[in-house]
């Protein structure tokens, strides 16, 4: 039983694999201090941003300090690639009938890739390239907020569906 698991962490540490996922998610990082380097990037960028501790963030990057902007990690979501809308606009998400309840997302994340989708190979680069021209035109309710040398951020601009741009609640 040992070898065989001996055999299986050995297999796996030869194999390419785990950098391919690495490189295919996390393009923009070549090694650990680039990821250091886009963390702190990325956190300078949101820290004029980010006032309320209940904010959500929709990301292409998860791997930044969240935790130095008060936020937990329940409040940051992964995406790879925009191919969801109903992920972060209500208006898509209540389209259909769904058992789980709205997360209202009050800032999208994405690497600030120029040629991010010029010649799009399938149906699912397409509607991702869709959805993208979306955002960046103003046709769902986010507007661009800031931008850096690697990243783009995006506001929630719906008040009745956000997190933050409601009022706290009076204790």
């Amino acid at each position: 039983m040992l070898a065989v698991l001996f055999v299986q962490i050995i297999g796996a540490s030869m194999s390419g694999s785990y950098k391919q996922v690495f490189t295919k998610y996390y393009a923009q990082a070549d090694s650990i201090d680039s990821m250091y380097a886009l963390s702190d990037e990325l956190v300078e960028t949101l820290r004029p941003l980010i006032h309320d501790t209940r904010a959500t963030i929709l990301s292409e990057n998860t791997n930044f300090a969240y935790l130095s902007l008060g936020l937990k990690p329940t409040q940051i979501y992964p995406i790879y690639g925009l191919s969801y809308p109903a992920g972060f606009v209500y208006e898509e998400w209540a389209k259909e009938s769904r058992a789980n309840s709205f997360i209202p997302k009050d800032f999208i994340i994405l690497y600030a890739d120029k040629n991010r989708y010029d010649t799009p190979k399938n149906t699912y680069e397409q509607e991702a390239k869709d959805i993208y021209h979306k955002l960046i035109n103003g046709s769902y309710p986010y507007r661009k907020v800031a931008q850096s040398a690697h990243f783009l951020i995006f506001a929630n601009t719906d008040e009745q569906h956000s997190n933050i741009l409601t009022p706290t609640p009076k204790e």
